[in-house]
């Protein structure tokens, strides 16, 4: 099922088309189902690098430490999602719900925002060097603090 890679750092877990699909379709019967049916989508330490996610029902999946590098999140509900210490480097998180995320100390570097609902979004840690389409907005909405690396505004 899923396969397992060693890196210097930590071990990542592979997934395929058809497993991601899978995975999806079984995160929805959860969510719609507040837990009772399906399985809550869990993609800890997957390697997801320019993975296709646009406008899935995400919410309270978890992504920590996932590499997303490049993944096309646009329009994807990530509310109360764990993205804790994920490589969102790239990221296509345009009109995405971030609504009390868990994002801190992910790689946001070069992420695209525009548009997305950023409230309460933890970003504690997080890297949003050259963020873009990123406003003072929706900073003011999410949770940050001296550690988070901000885009100059």
């Amino acid at each position: 099922m899923n396969k397992d890679t060693e890196s210097p750092n930590t071990a990542q877990r592979e997934f395929t088309k058809e497993e991601i699909k899978k995975s999806l379709n079984h995160h929805v019967k959860w969510v719609l189902s507040n837990g009772k049916e399906g399985k809550m989508a869990d993609f800890q330490k997957a390697h997801l690098k320019g993975a296709v996610f646009m406008g899935a029902n995400l919410r309270q999946a978890n992504f920590q430490g996932a590499h997303l590098y490049g993944a096309y999140l646009k329009k994807t509900d990530l509310e109360n999602a764990n993205l804790e210490g994920a490589n969102l480097r790239g990221a296509n998180l345009r009109w995405a719900n971030l609504k009390n995320a868990n994002l801190k100390n992910a790689n946001l570097v070069r992420a695209d925002f525009q548009e997305a609902n950023m409230e309460h979004a933890q970003l504690q840690g997080a890297n949003l060097k050259m963020a873009v389409g990123l406003t003072r907005e929706q900073i003011e909405m999410a949770e940050v603090d001296e550690t988070t690396v901000l885009p100059p505004t």
